[in-house]
């Protein structure tokens, strides 16, 4: 679908105005997305094993090939976003439509599987929900990543459209940490999953009635974009495999047993409610403090900062053991409260790696950047499940048991403590090579509108990141 020459020079002509009646919308998408994504990431493991008993080697198979599968739909969905070219002018919103309707109703056939006949008939249920669910994702993360790329130029702006995505996700996370433990406690987690599918579908359609698509860089063209293109912009962009490479590894290095670790090592499975609770103050502070920190220094110092910072936190949990539970739920809380200001960042640093691929290549790719984050936090999913289901396997974990082995216990501490920890520190190495600035992220912007020319560009910026020379 080619776009109207004379509609795209009209959302080009818009002037920008940010606002709150944008911004809000944007954020509640986030919580409504973040609602069924913590139910689905926390406890759907927990629904496979100890209510739809399906055996851990095809919860494995399940989730670790449906996720792999899945990053690689995202990538070619990435491309299509960056060809296709609806009727009405809009490039990431149309999509969006699709998501706020589809993303509720695969959450509710994901959790319906348990009173499917035998486990044979369970296994595949599952498989046929799993991939459902994750090809709706699918068309829900990269557009609404993408879409303040086509709201507003300023990287600031941009910047404080995360801080609000940030919000809602991470208030979503917090409240369906605290609320579905209660809920599938008392009423199941089909009535659980219902519930998160209502609270989606009501605040994910916001951001389809209040926010507008208005800006397209002026290097941005209405021809269809072509795979040669995408690899000359994706060969060119250091800086995105850079960060990319960090949440590649930090995920991969990983497991997802939070769920089991309250429920075992802390006594039951509420305790991740409480330690949804005791860190809600301290996610407040980090809110109140976001917009200073971010004007005072860069996305990546701070990231880098937080990512140390949840290392150690670790490595302390570790060490104080799961005996003295009430030291464990604040030293947990203390790393919820860590990882608000990554998640801010998350989506603003594919946004300048955006501006710094333009900039170099001339070329400008949301789609298949965006899908590309998509796809490595899909495979960071994928090994987090995988490795836990692999780690009961090899323990015989045994679902049915109210009671665990000391050893499986202990197993599960360790593996919650000392896995992520090891992934953030194996990971830093490329944080540490992403020295992407920015004040010079934001003189990439202007000249990629044409406020400024290229050689000005280069003349202001603290480091010329190897593009001294003509492109």
């Amino acid at each position: 679908m080619k776009t109207g020459e004379h509609k795209a020079e009209k959302y080009k002509r818009e002037e920008y105005g940010a606002t709150l009646k944008e911004k809000i919308p944007y954020g509640m998408y986030y919580f409504g997305q973040g609602m069924v994504y913590t139910m689905v990431s926390q406890f759907l493991m927990m629904y496979y094993t100890d209510y739809a008993l399906l055996p851990s080697l095809a919860i494995t198979a399940i989730m670790f090939g449906g996720k792999i599968w899945d990053g690689v739909n995202d990538t070619l969905f990435g491309l299509v976003m960056d060809k296709v070219r609806w009727k009405s002018g809009r490039r990431f919103l149309p999509w969006l439509k699709i998501s706020v309707v589809a993303i509720p109703i695969s959450t509710i056939l994901l959790f319906s599987i348990k009173g499917v006949g035998n486990v044979g008939l369970r296994i595949a249920a599952a498989v046929l929900t799993y991939a459902v669910w994750d090809l709706c994702y699918t068309i829900s993360d990269a557009p609404i990543m993408a879409l303040p790329t086509v709201m507003t130029p300023n990287v600031k702006e941009r910047a404080s459209f995360m801080t609000f995505s940030g919000m809602g996700g991470a208030f979503s996370m917090a409240l369906s940490a605290i609320a579905i433990p209660i809920v599938f406690a008392k009423a199941g987690f089909f009535v659980a999953g219902v519930v998160a599918a209502a609270v989606c579908l009501v605040a994910m359609s916001l951001v389809t009635v209040f926010c507008r698509e208005k800006y397209y860089a002026n290097v941005e063209t209405q021809q269809e974009s072509t795979l040669k293109e995408t690899l000359v912009y994706l060969k060119g962009n250091k800086y995105l495999f850079l960060y990319y490479g960090y949440r590649l590894v930090s995920g991969v290095v990983s497991v997802s047993m939070l769920s089991y670790m309250a429920k075992y090592c802390l006594g039951d499975v509420t305790a991740v409610s409480l330690i949804a609770l005791y860190s809600m103050p301290m996610i407040i502070a980090v809110y109140i403090c976001s917009p200073f920190l971010l004007k005072k220094f860069d996305k990546i110092v701070i990231y880098r900062a937080c990512v140390i910072l949840s290392a150690a936190m670790y490595g302390v949990t570790y060490l104080i053991g799961y005996e003295n539970k009430t030291l464990v739920l604040l030293s947990m809380a203390v790393i919820a409260a860590l990882a608000i200001m990554p998640s801010i960042i998350m989506g603003a640093l594919p946004q300048d790696c955006i501006e710094y691929g333009t900039f170099k290549t001339g070329l400008r790719k949301e789609g298949i950047t965006f899908a590309l984050q998509s796809f490595i936090a899909k495979v960071g999913a994928a090994f987090a499940a995988a490795n836990a289901s692999l780690i009961f396997h090899f323990i015989n974990y045994d679902g049915s048991l109210a009671v665990q082995p000391a050893e499986t216990v202990s197993t599960i501490w360790g593996s919650c403590m000392l896995v992520p920890m090891a992934g953030m520190l194996l990971g830093l190495v490329f944080l540490f090579a992403y020295n992407l600035r920015d004040a010079d992220v934001q003189l990439m912007s202007d000249a990629n509108e044409g406020k400024i020319t290229r050689e000005e560009a280069l003349r202001k910026m603290s480091r010329k990141y190897g593009m001294e020379e003509k492109r």
